[in-house]
């Protein structure tokens, strides 16, 4: 039988989080109208990255049981946010003079990412209360 490789959540999650200030960086100094050739290869390794690690995090919580379903929802919630970063470095790419699109895809992946950032904890806090509420009646 095969032993199944985990991979580190602090090493995703510095990896995630190196991942979105690149895409804050290039995504921002363009609007200060700092505009440089390599900044979005810089938004498209952010996204990519993003994705990658959130399709890393996918993969470990899929096979972890005790993950509540509404978490399991929030998370793939999060993994759609990093599709609109890729969605929005292709058209930063593609149309970099129509700063509305890619700028509509960066906006709607970060309103999906803050929700999430909100919800996961707090659903994840009333399913352990609603497990010690359980194991009290008993």
């Amino acid at each position: 039988m095969k032993k199944q490789r985990r991979i580190n959540p602090g090493v995703l999650n510095l990896t995630l989080s190196v991942a979105m200030l690149a895409l804050l960086v290039a995504a921002f100094l363009p609007l200060i109208n700092i505009n440089y050739p390599w900044l979005r290869i810089v938004y498209c390794v952010g996204a990519v990255a993003a994705v990658v690690v959130r399709l890393l995090q996918r993969l470990e919580y899929r096979r972890n049981p005790d993950t509540p379903l509404r978490v399991r929802r929030l998370q793939h919630i999060e993994f759609w946010s990093a599709l609109a970063y890729l969605a929005s470095a292709y058209f930063m790419v593609d149309d970099p003079y129509h700063p509305g699109n890619w700028l509509g895809f960066l906006l709607a992946g970060a309103a999906l990412q803050l929700f999430t950032s909100f919800m996961i904890p707090y659903a994840e806090k009333k399913e352990s209360e609603k497990k010690n509420s359980l194991n009290d009646r008993k």
